[in-house]
């Protein structure tokens, strides 16, 4: 996951979108209805452009790139039919949230849709986001409009919030592994990475297989910039065309690194968390 930045509304969310909350709120509030409301302004075609701008076509919770093998679904953060908890269904949803842009984003089908899928430890568990939405206070649940300002939510929001402050990504075992920055596992953030990791299923095998390979090609590049910076502190004032060659390989690296974190290939998060801190270290930038 990374951070990523929503731009402004579509416009049909400002007039679709509008006139169907009214709707939506004419048919759940104060009724009694929990369901039957069709909900079609979140579909519009503006709306998933502009979904796929933002996260230049990759899934917002896996960085995974949805649109060469399989269509995207423009997800509901907070759900907007129904809401799955530990106890049960709740209905309806975040029903006067369905059309508004802030809750809205672009999800593969694996991250959204619930089913059994097997982990890279060989293991099958069930993962997709579907209704689900988890709250570190259940008691503050919202039930109207309004009132989910109160939630603390244990999932993570990339257009909210910086992943990188609870989900970081590790060598383990040569498998590019999501784990808790925190390793508290009672703190909030822990608690928020382990949800958002396991909810999204962001250790699923078909997903660490092709992450880890993007995590090898960094790595195998970050190891022949090191060298080339070590051969070329070593130089000092020697020979200026064998120093300009050098200096032209790492360039060739950096924009190499560059390709890899600029947004425009999968899992720029894992690959930033990786690849800065060594830049640091050897004192140069993309």
């Amino acid at each position: 996951m990374r951070k990523l930045k929503r731009p402004l509304s579509p416009a049909s969310l400002l007039t679709t979108g509008v006139t169907e909350f009214k709707e939506a709120r004419s048919h759940f509030d104060g009724t009694g209805q929990q369901s039957g409301f069709d909900f079609t302004a979140y579909k519009k075609p503006d709306v998933k452009d502009a979904l796929e701008v933002m996260s230049g076509g990759k899934c917002a919770y896996c960085e995974a790139d949805y649109d060469a093998t399989q269509p995207k679904d423009v997800e509901h953060f907070r759900p907007k039919g129904a809401i799955q908890t530990a106890v049960g269904k709740i209905k309806p949803g975040y029903w006067w949230l369905a059309a508004t842009w802030e809750n809205l984003l672009p999800s593969c089908i694996r991250c959204n849709r619930e089913e059994n899928l097997l982990l890279f430890d060989g293991t099958k568990v069930a993962s997709g986001k579907k209704d689900k939405f988890p709250l570190l206070d259940e008691g503050l649940r919202a039930s109207a409009v309004g009132q989910e300002a109160h939630e603390v939510p244990l999932l993570v929001n990339p257009c909210v919030e910086d992943p990188s402050l609870h989900i970081r990504f590790i060598d383990f075992d040569g498998s590019c592994i999501a784990v808790p920055v925190d390793i508290d596992p009672q703190s909030h953030s822990a608690q928020k990475a382990r949800a958002s990791i396991d909810i999204y299923g962001l250790n699923r095998s078909g997903l660490v297989r092709d992450r880890t390979r993007y995590m090898r090609w960094a790595k195998v590049s970050l190891e022949r910039l090191e060298k080339l910076a070590r051969l070329l502190d070593r130089l000092h004032g020697g020979d200026m065309d064998q120093r300009s060659e050098i200096s032209h390989l790492i360039d060739q690296e950096l924009e190499y690194l560059y390709g890899l974190t600029c947004g425009e290939d999968r899992y720029t998060g894992m690959l930033m968390g990786i690849i800065d801190p060594k830049l640091a270290e050897l004192n140069l930038s993309l």
